[in-house]
């Protein structure tokens, strides 16, 4: 026989339970979004998401299950979120990204559109509902939409990471994503080069026609060159007029071909508006990843490269000896 719980016990049964209800009528009057959502991953309520501009309704979901809702990855993630909060009584929290033209359970007109195709930016916060009536033990999951700290924090990096001249990639953005791609290529056994770049005879256009031209003439030279780069590609000012460009995949012939095309694309940039007899040419310096080379090291041969095409007579491309057979 069932015991009957102690007026002490039932106290605070009736406290959680007083608790619980305004958490639930707060959340109803609250813009954000949030989900009741059961121990095996079904949606059993959704309450409030009053901002439409930030939120799509979630009525649609009252039923289905996580793996219904979401892509499967993320569904794993949001289910394990809401077990370890009902079997831990711990509130748990977790960033996401979704789009609304990924959620198929929604309406089509939900799923269609300009702002169904981007990306939203959620901070889950997801603890247990323990008197929520329902068969099933269940957690309550507050979606808040995070997306314009995101975009923010996107554009603050992108400043970091940015030359503000050219629009390129800076020094720093170049040695993180050198030594990422130094790793991978180790460990791939693929191929990976590396061209050091140089303005020739910078400083006469500079005292010929004034730093603005001079400035002028670094961005158009730039925007031609990232013109016939891959995407895979990136391209960095490494200095003043100096210039590094990461070429993944890539060896020692397709690094060669390619330096031979940047020249060529340099030689035929004109300023006709303000340096009318100004010819701009580069020297590059080439070199491909070793068996045992670190960034640095790949640098430093890319370097010694471009003092001899500079020493050689500028205006052409040089190369230090071939890697080993990757």
């Amino acid at each position: 026989m069932e015991r009957e719980p102690s007026p002490v016990s039932r106290a605070a049964y009736d406290a959680m339970c007083a608790e619980r209800d305004q958490l639930l009528m707060l959340l109803r009057a609250l813009p954000d979004i949030s989900f009741v959502l059961d121990e095996h991953g079904v949606y059993v309520n959704v309450i409030g998401g009053t901002n439409e501009a930030m939120y799509v309704s979630g009525r649609n979901l009252l039923g289905h299950a996580l793996h219904d809702a979401l892509p499967t990855p993320l569904a794993d993630e949001c289910l394990d979120l809401v077990r370890t909060a009902i079997e831990s009584g711990d509130l748990q929290t977790v960033e996401y990204c979704l789009r609304a033209a990924d959620v198929p359970v929604l309406p089509e007109e939900a799923r269609t559109g300009t702002r169904a195709a981007e990306d939203q930016w959620f901070e889950g916060r997801v603890l247990p509902l323990p008197t929520y009536d329902h068969p099933n033990r269940v957690a309550l999951w507050v979606a808040v939409n995070i997306t314009p700290r995101k975009q923010l924090e996107h554009y603050w990096q992108e400043v970091a990471y940015t030359d503000p001249l050219t629009g390129l990639a800076n020094r720093q953005r170049l040695f993180e994503r050198a030594h990422k791609e130094v790793e991978r290529a180790h460990r791939h056994r693929h191929p990976l080069a590396l061209l050091e770049i140089d303005f020739d005879y910078f400083k006469r256009l500079n005292d010929a026609y004034g730093h603005a031209a001079g400035d002028e003439a670094l961005r158009r030279i730039t925007q031609a060159c990232a013109g016939i780069l891959r995407d895979s590609d990136l391209m960095a000012r490494t200095g003043g007029e100096e210039f590094a460009i990461l070429l993944p995949e890539t060896d020692h012939d397709g690094a060669m071909d390619l330096s031979r095309r940047l020249l060529e694309t340099v030689r035929e940039v004109r300023l006709p508006d303000f340096a009318p007899d100004a010819r701009l040419t580069i020297s590059i310096g080439c070199a491909t990843l070793k068996t045992e080379d670190s960034f640095d090291r790949l640098m430093r041969r890319a370097d010694e490269a471009l003092y001899e095409a500079k020493a050689s007579g500028r205006d052409r491309v040089c190369t230090t000896p071939r890697s080993h057979k990757r």
